[in-house]
C-alpha cells in the first residue's frame, strides 16, 4: 500500500511540476536568444556589453569600456535598436507616470542629451505586447540602472 501511495504522489508531482519546469526552461533560453541578438547588434557598432539585462519587453546593455549604452524592445529588436554615448548625457532619471489615486502605470528611464532625448520604456500598463512584469520589480532596476549609468557619465 505505501509503494503505491508513494508512487501516485510522485507521478501527481510530476504532473504538476512539470508544465512548471518547462517554462522556466523555455523563458531562460529565450532571454539568452535575447542577449545574444543584442550583443551581435551591438557589435555590428562597434559597442562590446559587458553588462545586459532583460527586463520586461526591454533589453539593455552597457559597454564599461567606451561608456555606450545599447537598448531595444523585444517585438522589435533591430528596428529600436539604439546605442547613446553616455559622455554626451547631461542628465539621466527615472521618470514615473501615475494618475491620480491610481497604482503607478508607466516606469521609463530617461536620458537627456544636448541634442536628443531618449526614453527607455520598462514598464507601461496598457502595452499588450509586454510579458507581464510587476511595476515595483521594473522601478527597482530602473534605479539601478539609473545608478550604472550616472557611474558611466
Amino acid at each position: 500500500m505505501e509503494t503505491s501511495s508513494t508512487l501516485i504522489g510522485l507521478f501527481i508531482l510530476v504532473l504538476f511540476m512539470g508544465p512548471i519546469i518547462y517554462v522556466i526552461i523555455k523563458s531562460s533560453s529565450t532571454e539568452k536568444k535575447l542577449k545574444k541578438g543584442l550583443q551581435s547588434l551591438s557589435s555590428q557598432n562597434g559597442v562590446s556589453i559587458n553588462t545586459s539585462e532583460v527586463i520586461g519587453n526591454t533589453l539593455i546593455g552597457l559597454d564599461e569600456n567606451v561608456h555606450k549604452l545599447v537598448f531595444s524592445y523585444k517585438n522589435k529588436l533591430t528596428d529600436a535598436f539604439k546605442t547613446v554615448d553616455l559622455n554626451t548625457l547631461q542628465e539621466c532619471r527615472v521618470s514615473t507616470y501615475k494618475e491620480r489615486k491610481q497604482p503607478v502605470s508607466r516606469v521609463a528611464l530617461e536620458l537627456k542629451g544636448s541634442a536628443t532625448t531618449d526614453e527607455i520604456i520598462f514598464y507601461e500598463e496598457n502595452d499588450d505586447s509586454s510579458p507581464v512584469t510587476d511595476v515595483e520589480v521594473c522601478l527597482n532596476r530602473a534605479n539601478y540602472w539609473e545608478k550604472m549609468i550616472k557611474q558611466q557619465m
